[in-house]
């Protein structure tokens, strides 16, 4: 089985134009130089070329790369980008996009921030029955402080995966929020849930292993893994580094659409059944059979 526990559909207007602004900051210098070649495609539908993920384009994608699954992760940007699209709209209409197509599971997002977080999560739980939560806290939270336990507590009650962001983060968002040390206390309150900390950690790598090591029910994800190509070695050993400590608590993650363009979904899968490290047991439990077991299917 070939899951993909890391990927996203986008709506321009869920996007905080801040954030779209520093993506595009290499652009807006070669405009300062030679005039208005360029624009920064605000209100364009696609604003830039690896945001591009429409559902069609996705099905195809899970088709090329023989996906049996695919995990489609709602972020809550809400309260950074207020005025263009609600949360609610924007669940709304990923719900829409995943019920084209049954291989598609939907984790729900919500900002810890919003004053009705809890009932948000309730909501979303009956009307769109996901498969898992998406957690960022590049909005705006530190996830183990305490004013958030109620949350965790309902998270729990849910008994649903969270997959949470560790990492890089463009302004307005911030990445001193996703440190995933930060994650240690909340996972220890709550042995029962499984936490997949995304990216390997992303830059903070050096903080996952020893989360993991301190609490089983922590995984993670190597979506984003595949921005290091063509440096085999560095893919190659940071697969083999976390496979040979955590070989059942490591999911395979593409984040498309983001590095579709760069190194495909199903280039991706091929790499790293190529690549020496583990064994086909090993790589099998990567590329699915954890996540299945996570998600019961």
């Amino acid at each position: 089985m070939l899951i993909d526990a890391h990927i996203h559909i986008w709506n321009r207007d869920m996007l905080p134009d801040e954030a779209i602004r520093n993506y595009l900051e290499p652009i807006r210098k070669f405009k300062e130089l030679y005039g208005d070649v360029f624009d920064f495609g605000l209100d364009d539908e696609v604003p830039f070329a690896d945001y591009d993920s429409t559902k069609e384009g996705l099905s195809e994608m899970m088709d090329c790369a023989n996906l049996d699954y695919a995990a489609v992760l709602a972020t809550d940007f809400g309260l950074v980008n207020e005025g263009r699209m609600t949360n609610d709209e924007y669940m709304a209409w990923l719900y829409e996009q995943c019920q084209v197509d049954e291989r598609l599971l939907l984790f729900a997002g919500v900002d810890f921030n919003r004053k009705n977080a809890i009932e948000l999560l309730d909501r979303y739980y009956d009307q769109y029955e996901p498969a898992g939560l998406k957690v960022y806290p590049a909005s705006g939270f530190y996830p183990h402080e305490g004013r958030y336990d109620a949350i965790w507590n309902k998270i729990d009650d849910l008994g649903l995966p969270v997959t949470l962001h560790a990492g890089m983060a463009l302004a307005p968002l911030d990445e001193k929020y996703c440190h995933p040390s930060y994650m240690r206390s909340v996972a220890e309150k709550h042995p029962d849930t499984t936490f997949i900390i995304a990216h390997l950690g992303g830059k903070f790598h050096d903080e996952l292993f020893p989360l993991m090591e301190a609490c089983d029910n922590v995984y993670t994800d190597c979506s984003a893994l595949q921005g290091w190509f063509p440096d085999m070695d560095m893919i190659r050993k940071r697969l083999d580094d976390v496979t040979s400590r955590f070989p059942d608590r490591v999911v395979f993650g593409s984040d498309f659409p983001l590095y579709e363009n760069h190194t495909t979904c199903s280039k991706f899968i091929s790499l790293i059944r190529e690549m020496d490290f583990g064994n086909d047991r090993i790589k099998d439990a990567l590329l699915g059979g954890n996540m299945a077991r996570i998600l019961n299917i």
